[in-house]
């Protein structure tokens, strides 16, 4: 049986939720300026305040493919890459992202998570408010920072969200 929930406002899960969600678009600015640091195009980074990691195929320049591990991880073993991660956490700070913490990070620290074969699937509003279905008691595991509400007001408010991003 299908579970709706909506996040409950003025909880620490909302707040850092919604800090996360006004924090993510600065992070166009770091793809921009480490692309600009390394003179490629980067528009693929793990968005990670404490280690660098791109998508090392978007690199055509011998000398920074040289920089980064095949998975992506700067390499620190050089000058120009430790150079390169001051130049990185300089800009994380800059953009006022070094409190950043990915989504998924904040979910686990709350609760708000499926275990195996559970299925859970949620969206963002405009508000950024967060509204969940789930086959499992979302409000019960997280301790009350969900609240529970019908399918009929989830799909509405989905059907609602839809037609303001037309």
């Amino acid at each position: 049986m299908k579970q709706c929930f909506k996040i409950k406002r003025g909880t620490n899960y909302d707040k850092a939720i919604k800090k996360h969600l006004e924090q993510r678009p600065l992070w166009k600015n770091v793809f921009a300026k480490i692309g600009a640091l390394l003179n490629e195009n980067i528009t693929e980074m793990a968005l990670v305040v404490d280690e660098l990691w791109i998508n090392t195929n978007q690199l055509t320049r011998d000398e920074n493919k040289k920089l980064f591990n095949k998975n992506g991880k700067l390499k620190s073993n050089t000058k120009r890459a430790r150079e390169i991660m001051d130049a990185y956490k300089k800009i994380i700070a800059d953009e006022g992202l070094t409190d950043f913490q990915g989504l998924q990070t904040i979910n686990f620290m709350y609760g708000v998570m499926m275990l195996q074969g559970q299925h859970l699937e949620s969206f963002v509003t405009s508000e950024n408010d967060i509204y969940y279905k789930t086959d499992f008691n979302l409000e019960e595991r997280t301790k009350g920072l969900v609240e529970s509400i019908t399918e009929i007001e989830y799909e509405e408010k989905y059907l609602e969200e839809l037609k303001k991003r037309k």
